[in-house]
């Protein structure tokens, strides 16, 4: 951050507002990535204005489909699937395949999240044919992780795992600490529900590590949750679920995902109901 900020000032004095847009637009992602979701869609807008200004349609893109996950972690899903379409508008425009991919695999996670699961697998579906078109594994790996999550909603567990070990291999394969994590701790849901509660707590225990150093707060959140659920659903442990739960509340409330707050609240009065 300390050196995008000598970038901004030079930018500024220059009166560069192209590298000045590209900047704000990096820092943006910091804050972001830090969990500072305000600060960042703060830099983002200033990002887009200028993005306007100089008819700069690939940066503007880039912008509204970062802004669009701010939306998203905060909870509004139809103003974030608002500015995906803007975004995948302009991708289409551009003949830009990445970008097109990347924008169908966000709308398809909102989708998920307002039930339209096979809506949502639609479009994975075609995220993952860009992604193996343009032989870009990263992409791959989070769309064949998403679409995990629809077979696990749909019940369809061991199709599920089969993709999540897919994910894995390739995340091991890029070094992905980020992706390794994410798809450890939906395995483990999947191993809670086949009967292995314990399997399940080891490979949260081991998302909760990476996600610590890598200061990710919203897996993190999605970790100390469900660790908390589990010890109080599987081992009747109320004593030990609190502190974890109570840090998952924390962190909603100072990065702001309300998207989250329900589900960590509810698991927190559970334990709560147990502790009396």
């Amino acid at each position: 951050m300390e050196l995008h900020k000598q970038q901004e000032e030079i930018c500024r004095r220059l009166n560069n507002p192209d590298g000045l847009q590209a900047c704000l637009g990096n820092q943006a992602l910091i804050l972001q990535a830090q969990g500072n979701l305000s600060g960042a869609m703060e830099l983002h807008k200033q990002k887009e204005e200028i993005c306007r200004r100089l008819n700069n349609a690939d940066s503007l893109g880039i912008s509204l489909g970062n802004q669009a996950l701010i939306l998203r972690a905060q909870g509004d899903l139809c103003g974030a699937m608002e500015l995906h379409k803007q975004e995948e508008e302009i991708c289409r425009r551009l003949n830009n395949p990445d970008g097109l991919g990347i924008s169908l695999g966000n709308q398809a996670l909102i989708l998920k999240a307002q039930g339209d699961l096979s809506g949502a697998m639609e479009l994975h579906k075609q995220q993952e044919e860009i992604c193996r078109r343009l032989n870009n594994p990263d992409g791959l790996q989070r769309t064949l992780g998403n679409q995990a999550l629809i077979l696990q909603a749909q019940g369809d567990l061991s199709g599920a795992m089969e993709l999540h070990k897919q994910k894995e291999e390739i995340c091991r394969r890029l070094n992905n600490p980020d992706g390794l994590g994410i798809c450890f701790g939906n395995q483990a849901v999947i191993l809670q529900a086949q009967g292995d509660p314990t399997g399940a707590m080891n490979l949260l225990k081991q998302q909760e590590e990476i996600c610590r150093r890598l200061n990710n707060p919203e897996s993190l959140i999605r970790s100390l949750a469900n660790q908390a659920l589990y010890l109080i659903q599987d081992f009747s442990k109320p004593q030990q679920a609190w502190p974890l739960i109570a840090e998952a509340v924390q962190l909603v409330n100072q990065h702001g995902y309300l998207q989250l707050a329900p589900q960590v609240q509810a698991i927190a009065d559970a334990i709560q109901e147990q502790l009396e």
